[in-house]
């Protein structure tokens, strides 16, 4: 029955602490979505920023709304109800503007999911024909790098940080509201604000074969330069987001979220922050700490969101207020060379056992294609005092694939892995456990890898099996490998063309590998073609080489040559 859809809505609000102030009501109303489920979407920072940004707007009225677990989408779909928002269960195809926060590309699908669970149509074309349909804004991580996977569903991207571009967009809309003007009209409008991209007035070409040749403004288009937002130091330092929900329901459980900076500083070369963001900007330690101060009367966990929260500059001070604070705290990343006994203290007093560190291979000389300057040594001297703080388990990330690399760099990292097993069982930590988890490097846009191709699947597929054959002889030890099939379907959305808008289109009701390669097919998409070839580093055009700001391209290729040189060294 449809009411257990409400009664479902209605149990995760009523389990919500709600610290913002929102508009009761407005002129303007706004359903924000994440393309993924309630828990994934209340996890992500960024969108609980949107949401507070949008409801600060007066006159504007913003709600949310998730993609629902299978078990619901099928009570939507046999009740025949629309997706609704979870505060006032409207159908989220009445509201003027539909937004989402898109962070990574296998949610891409998700938004397919939701389109047709909304009743609405997929492409900005079938839209532009019906007078009622809301508009698409789209934004999040993932509008940094390549959004043209999913440039046919959206009308909007904002590109780069929100917070300017916001309030900017509902002035727009609000003028336009006030006009007797066409879509297209407040399209063009939206176009001239910093920030904007507006797909539908670009036009892809392809040659003879199918293969992507470029992407042009249409005739007519505004001649603006499309730029990517970012927010200088000073006004980045004017306040500190952290949560403004907080949920049981997350993947860190009623944790408070407080993001410590932007960007970051060492240029890892698989890795987009370091080439997408400006400068790394950090947060005045007196606003981390208001932050933490306002969550802690409701919450003692606390997350701080940063790229590199081992190098920022009060690091020591920020720990010892945690651990006097009695609060427990996770960090979104910790890197081995820029791990201060500070953080392990604030872990392990907040009663972490666990913690993960990247080796990211085993071999310091393939370490470096990755232009990841630390050594194995150096690696196992952290673990080392990350045991003798008390940590218990280590999780350690790696992954296969990276230019240049051969059998004995695989052996290599099953070499370090018992070397920590020993390290561990020396340091008193014998009952814990090792676990190793290997991905495949995905060559992603805006990193000087963007031009190498992808590891074949076959080929990848050995490699995580010679790394779990290894593993399994060492005791302590536990293996966890990425599909390569997964990795494979990843890599087409990360550095697709738009054409992909119509594969998703065909698979998203039953993504399965045998489907996409099948649509593929049908959309004249030659995947090989697409995943396994080196792209020509001096005149090759990417699907998003229109998207890329002014000055990156050069930097990215001289960092491109530096990767061809350390391979050839190997």
């Amino acid at each position: 029955m449809s009411w257990n859809l409400i009664k479902r809505s209605d149990q995760y609000k009523a389990q919500e602490t709600i610290l913002m102030r929102s508009t009761a009501g407005g002129d303007v109303r706004i359903a924000l979505g994440y393309p993924n489920t309630y828990e994934v979407g209340m996890s992500n920072l960024g969108m609980q920023v949107v949401y507070s940004i949008l409801n600060s707007i007066p006159g504007v009225v913003c709600e949310r709304f998730f993609l629902p677990s299978e078990e619901d989408i099928e009570l939507y779909k046999r009740n025949g109800r629309r997706l609704f928002t979870l505060e006032s269960q409207r159908p989220v195809s009445e509201f003027q503007i539909v937004a989402f926060t898109i962070a990574f590309e296998p949610d891409f699908v998700n938004i397919a999911k939701i389109f047709d669970l909304a009743g609405l149509p997929f492409t900005a074309e079938e839209r532009a024909q019906h007078e009622n349909c809301p508009l698409i804004l789209a934004g999040g991580a993932i509008s940094l790098l390549n959004p043209e996977p999913v440039a046919d569903f959206i009308d909007i991207f904002c590109l780069g940080e929100a917070e300017h571009f916001l309030p900017q967009f509902i002035d727009t809309y609000r003028q336009w509201q006030k006009e007797e003007c066409s879509r297209g009209c407040l399209l063009e409008r939206l176009a001239s604000l910093r920030g904007a991209y507006i797909p539908s007035l670009w036009h892809d070409y392809y040659d003879d074969q199918g293969h992507f040749v470029c992407c042009e403004p249409r005739e007519g288009a505004p001649e603006n330069t499309i730029e990517r937002l970012h927010l200088s130091a000073s006004e980045y330092g004017e306040d500190c987001p952290h949560s403004q929900i907080l949920t049981e329901n997350t993947e860190l459980g009623y944790s408070g979220l407080v993001e410590i900076s932007r960007g970051c500083a060492f240029n890892c070369r698989f890795c987009t922050v370091g080439f997408s963001y400006p400068k790394i900007r950090w947060k005045p330690l007196d606003k981390i700490l208001e932050a933490i101060e306002e969550l802690g009367q409701y919450t003692n966990k606390v997350g701080l969101i940063s790229a590199t929260a081992g190098t920022y500059p009060h690091i020591d001070a920020l720990c010892q207020y945690i651990i006097g604070k009695k609060m427990a705290v996770a960090f979104s990343s910790l890197r081995v060379d820029s791990l201060p006994d500070s953080m392990l203290q604030a872990l392990v007093s907040g009663g972490s056992k666990t913690i993960t560190l990247a080796p990211e291979v085993g071999s310091d000389a393939l370490r470096k294609v990755a232009n990841k300057r630390f050594t194995d040594a150096q690696y196992l001297a952290t673990a080392e005092r990350a045991f003798a703080a008390g940590v218990v388990n280590l999780r350690m990330y790696s992954m296969v694939g990276l230019p240049g690399e051969r059998e004995e760099h695989l052996q290599a990292l099953i070499d370090l892995a018992a070397d920590t097993r020993k390290l561990q069982i020396k340091m008193g930590r014998g009952g814990g456990h090792i676990t190793l988890s290997t991905g495949q490097l995905i060559p992603k846009p805006f990193t000087p890898f963007q031009w190498n191709s992808v590891l074949e699947k076959g080929k990848a597929a050995k490699s995580i099996h010679y790394l779990e054959r290894g593993v399994k002889r060492i005791g302590g030890v536990e293996f966890s490998g990425e599909s390569p099939k997964q990795a494979m379907i990843q890599a087409l959305l990360a550095r697709g063309d738009r054409r992909f808008s119509k594969v998703i289109a065909r698979v998203y009701r039953e993504p399965s590998f045998s489907a996409w390669l099948k649509a593929c097919a049908e959309e004249g998409i030659d995947y090989k073609y697409e995943l396994y070839r080196e792209r020509s580093v001096k005149d090759e055009v990417l699907p998003w080489s229109h998207l890329t700001p002014v000055g990156s391209l050069e930097r990215l290729r001289r960092d491109e040559e530096l990767t061809r040189r350390t391979v050839e060294s190997l």
